[in-house]
């Protein structure tokens, strides 16, 4: 939204959208600080009129107007983007000021969502690629949301209509995208990805680029958080297993032959042995299979164990991050690579194609997070001839013939993800999974270019 577009709320009044440049307070220091503005303490009141102050003529019919005291870091060079609008009355006793939904919820999650959307944004100064990317990312951000909106309206139209009762987990995603709240939550947490992220730093990105990063971290961020709310919230029901733990994801040991696997420089590949291709190695390929299984696993396990125990984890917490990073490592990784991903434009032909998935996991150090664990994610199909464009499947019919390509065309997608021990939920060391880096190229070489 512009600056001048009206915030519409639930009552049918609309707020004005205002831009802040914050001074510093006294006896603060003046240094920019980069922590997320929901890690911040908030203030003790709300920016409201007094009864006094609004004629009872005007208060009577609509709500008063007021601003949410959510916090306003100090320092120079910020600036802090406020939606003003009308909110419904405190109900607090012997309080005087109107409250919204974030100072009447305690928990964040279940604030109602349309009265406040606060962007805490330091400005870059002397960084012309991160300004303008910052500036292109609140619209591609904002849309991207909006998208995810429509989209789970819809389909809990479509459910509503036909009268079927949706999965747990899908009702749970329609909840998510459709919280004013939460939507103002992730639109923060993206922008903020994007000013700390260190690609977005040193060049300039194309509005795809930015939807491919923020889609990617949104999702692994979401797929990490799951696993810390109670059953009954979660999005993914997902199987657990394994040889020295039970958290291993069920489809990372299903699929662990498909792809190559190296945990702290030990590969773990089938790709060499032998294919059942005439049906006479099966049994001795699926006693291979289950053999290499058993020893990519516990070799995992191992690691993940190791990792944990010098980290100084609890069971549950060591639990949960097995649980975090072995999901990524699975078909969940790759569906989070493939959501916004350019390749995903493509259906490939079969003839000939070689896709290569691999999963590199290692350690790294960091002053700010110490020891964390690194999770390098590939994927990459060449060798095809042939290709489909799926938006001209989908805008033209009877597009059903394939156009052929030079076998030098590919799809290429790769990402960095960094594991580190959060703070504490529910008396359990949570996960924090971050994006540093990603890669989404689709070259195709038409036949006759």
């Amino acid at each position: 939204s512009r600056a001048s577009s009206p915030v519409p709320d639930r009552s049918g009044h609309s707020g004005q959208r205002r831009i802040a440049k914050m001074q510093p307070v006294v006896g603060e220091p003046s240094k920019p600080r980069r922590s997320s503005i929901f890690s911040l303490p908030r203030f003790h009141f709300c920016l409201a009129p007094r009864d006094q102050i609004a004629a009872p003529a005007i208060r009577a019919p609509q709500p008063a107007l007021g601003l949410c005291g959510a916090p306003l870091c100090s320092g120079l060079h910020f600036e802090t983007e406020l939606n003003v609008v009308r909110v419904p009355r405190c109900d607090v006793p012997r309080c005087d000021v109107p409250r919204c939904g974030h100072c009447a919820a305690g928990d964040p999650e279940l604030a109602d969502a349309t009265e406040l959307s606060l962007v805490h944004e330091p400005m870059a100064i002397g960084n012309a690629a991160l300004q303008r990317n910052l500036q292109m990312a609140k619209v591609v951000v904002r849309e991207l949301y909006k998208d995810m909106e429509a989209q789970c309206l819809q389909e809990r139209a479509h459910y509503d209509e036909a009268g079927i009762a949706p999965p747990r987990q899908k009702a749970n995603v329609w909840a998510t995208y459709t919280n004013k709240s939460r939507l103002q939550r992730f639109i923060a947490d993206s922008i903020e990805f994007v000013r700390q992220n260190a690609e977005c730093r040193t060049r300039q990105m194309t509005p795809a680029q930015l939807r491919f990063l923020v889609l990617l971290q949104h999702y692994i961020a979401e797929d990490t958080s799951d696993f810390y709310r109670p059953e009954a919230l979660r999005k993914h029901a997902d199987a657990f297993e394994g040889v020295l733990t039970d958290g291993v994801n069920s489809q990372l040991v299903k699929d662990a032959h498909r792809s190559e696997f190296s945990v702290e420089g030990r590969s773990f590949s089938l790709h060499d042995s032998p294919q059942d291709d005439d049906g006479g190695l099966q049994d001795e390929r699926l006693e291979e299979i289950a053999k290499f299984q058993a020893e990519f696993v516990m070799t995992l396990e191992t690691y993940l164990l190791a990792y944990c125990s010098r980290r100084g984890l609890s069971p549950q917490g060591t639990r949960r991050l097995v649980q975090c990073v072995t999901t990524q490592m699975s078909q969940a990784g790759l569906a989070n690579l493939d959501r916004g991903s350019q390749a995903t434009r493509y259906f490939v032909g079969s003839h000939g194609l070689d896709q290569r998935t691999a999963y590199n996991l290692s350690s790294m150090y960091t002053p700010e997070h110490g020891e964390s664990l690194k999770l390098s994610i590939l994927c990459m199909k060449t060798g095809f001839c042939q290709y489909l464009e799926k938006d001209e499947l989908m805008l033209k019919q009877g597009v059903d013939a394939p156009k052929r390509c030079k076998p030098t065309s590919y799809l290429y997608q790769y990402a960095t993800l960094r594991f580190s021990p959060g703070p504490t939920v529910d008396n359990c060391e949570s996960t924090v999974c971050t994006l540093l880096d990603a890669l989404d190229e689709a070259h195709i070489d038409p036949v006759g270019n």
